[in-house]
């Protein structure tokens, strides 16, 4: 008895050593609401290799000055908490988006060209495969761009690092020179601010009620949040409205940065509106 005890007792001891000596594996965690995944994640960044989906086939490549301008649609609660294309997991509420052929994980600059609002989004997912849609936002994602609702929207996507600076081509030839939220031209978009001095103002409105006690409830709720919203009365064919608003704004770029600031707070409606200075 003695020696079997001895035996079971050194087997114990050996398999605890090689236990604790083992390398222990990371796995993928879900990214947190409202993070931009940035390290590892725990998975290794692939390219990949081509691939097939639907009879078409899909090459994957590096491309650090892709720049191109499409459709965007969005995916939500069917895949939160499932594994992405590249192991990550998938949650709704992060920062994150599928391409068909970026690295993986690679980040992007994408801009809506209906509101001209841009996000950088970490690529961690493969897709959409659906014709004429560039890139798969996730839910969170297409909320703060403002085309949650509206399901697919227009945009450009720029290939970027985690701070959302783009690789620029100068005189035809690729640069490794990183611009940071360069001003977009007319022709993709952008707002193109005059030299002179503008006759319009504009205004962050974020919704209009036929109650006024509805506006004064969500101008209070703007007030907490570090912003100063007005409730004003207009009529329109006899009805009275309230409007929630925000400005005016001499320069439609200052109304910009004001609307950025309350569409992260949660306000998602809000929109710019310009009208003649009075």
């Amino acid at each position: 008895m003695q020696v079997l005890r001895l035996f079971l007792a050194v087997t114990l001891v050996t398999a605890v050593a090689a236990c604790s000596s083992a390398p222990t594996r990371t796995v993928a965690r879900m990214p947190k609401n409202d993070e931009m995944p940035t390290g590892t994640q725990g998975v290794k960044r692939k390219v990949g290799t081509p691939y097939k989906v639907a009879g078409v086939w899909y090459h994957p490549k590096e491309d650090p000055y892709y720049d191109q301008t499409g459709y965007a649609s969005w995916y939500g609660k069917d895949f939160h908490g499932k594994a992405t294309a590249n192991g990550e997991v998938y949650n709704m509420n992060a920062l994150t988006a599928a391409h068909k052929t970026l690295p993986m994980p690679s980040y992007v600059k994408v801009t809506n060209l209906e509101n001209n609002r841009s996000l950088v989004l970490r690529v961690n997912d493969r897709g959409p495969f659906v014709a004429g849609r560039l890139i798969d936002i996730s839910r969170r994602g297409a909320q703060l761009l403002g085309f949650q609702k509206q399901g697919v929207t227009r945009v450009r996507i720029q290939a970027s690092d985690e701070k959302g600076r783009v690789m620029r081509a100068s005189g035809g030839r690729k640069t490794d020179v990183a611009e940071t939220n360069p001003a977009p031209t007319a022709s993709q978009g952008g707002n193109t601010e005059p030299a002179t001095v503008s006759s319009e103002t504009h205004f962050v409105q974020i919704g209009s009620f036929t109650d006024q006690d509805n506006a004064t409830a969500q101008a209070n709720m703007l007030r907490r949040s570090g912003h100063p919203a007005r409730v004003q009365r207009q009529l329109k064919n006899g009805q009275a409205f309230w409007r929630v608003r925000i400005g005016p704004f001499a320069r439609r770029v200052l109304a910009q940065d004001r609307l950025d600031q309350v569409v992260a707070d949660g306000f998602y409606d809000a929109r710019i509106f310009t009208e003649k200075a009075r």
